[in-house]
């Protein structure tokens, strides 16, 4: 009979404690509580985060899984200017938007945020949040809601939405707007990550007349191109990541919790989140993303996405 030795090379370590620092695949055998363990991949997978302090739908978000930021969003009755910060396991109330709005757009970190239009109605203000506080940064060039973008406060992009130019691009040097190359597909309520100069454009509907699609598009710099199609069409969800790794989960009509990867030419899917929604906002990256609101009931929760890493588990024990 093939033994483990004979596999591996290597007998089964007898210890008393679990090793400090295993490797991947090593096995070995606890005395102290009798069982034969051995490290492993955990599977990828999203779990309940804490509580965001207001329900919201239609709202923006910015960060990482330890340090997001959401501001924005539609609650019960209207439109709201609430910011929020996340530290990996809650929101704290942080300094509010000079602008109510819902359906904005939303990049940079929980230091560094940027809130760009959206619905107030259709405004064209842009605000930069310092962790603290909202300025006011440079006007954007037409009111518009419903687009996505993505980058950092000194290096935005933003694409797309409910208003014309449909197909427009616009960049953001952290004081003025100039506009960039449009993408071939026409977009609302798509899905945006990455840099100014590597972005990415998922799914959404189309505009006009809105019908579900399925196409993403990649940005250079100046000018986009075709990618990958995600594996469903849908608008309404949410996304977090860079260009060559990306993360985009729920919304659809109807809605769905789904989860898809993007390497930076093909999507494949995941798990999906335990609570399916729509109209919710993303941050992080794929390896530890942030999803957080949504509705079409407006909730405040959050869930967080980890890829899979390595973990200690048992084989067998008496």
């Amino acid at each position: 009979m093939t033994t483990y030795k004979d596999i591996k090379g290597t007998s089964i370590e007898v210890v008393s404690s679990d090793p400090s620092n295993p490797v991947l695949g090593q096995i070995w055998y606890n005395t102290t509580s009798n069982t034969l363990k051995g490290l492993e991949f955990a599977a990828e997978a999203w779990s309940t985060g804490g509580n965001m302090g207001t329900a919201t739908q239609n709202l923006a978000g910015a960060g990482t899984q330890t340090a997001g930021l959401l501001f924005g969003g539609n609650i019960a009755p209207g439109q709201t200017n609430i910011t929020q910060e996340y530290n990996g396991s809650s929101w704290t109330n942080g300094g509010n938007l000079g602008t109510a709005r819902y359906s904005s757009v939303g990049f940079g970190t929980q230091t560094a945020g940027t809130c760009v239009a959206g619905a107030s109605p259709f405004s064209t203000a842009t605000e930069e949040y310092n962790g603290s506080s909202w300025t006011n940064g440079g006007a954007f060039p037409s009111g518009n809601y419903r687009s996505a973008g993505c980058g950092i406060q000194t290096a935005g992009l933003y694409f797309g939405g409910s208003e014309s130019p449909f197909d427009g691009t616009f960049e953001y040097n952290g004081s003025s707007w100039t506009a960039g190359g449009n993408m071939s597909q026409t977009r609302k309520r798509a899905v945006g990550f990455g840099t100014q100069t590597a972005g990415t454009a998922v799914a959404g509907a189309n505009m006009p007349p809105g019908s579900t699609i399925a196409n993403t598009e990649e940005y250079n710099g100046s000018s986009w191109t075709a990618g990958g199609n995600v594996n469903t069409a849908k608008a309404g969800a949410a996304g977090a990541g860079l260009q060559t790794a990306g993360l985009f989960f729920g919304g659809g009509f109807p809605i769905v919790g789904n989860t898809e990867k993007y390497d930076g030419s093909s999507w494949t899917t995941t798990a999906a989140m335990s609570l399916a929604r729509r109209y919710l906002a993303g941050a992080g990256t794929q390896a530890a993303g942030l999803a957080f609101g949504g509705g079409p009931s407006a909730t405040t929760a959050t869930e967080e996405f980890n890829a899979a890493t390595p973990a200690t588990v048992t084989l067998s024990g008496s």
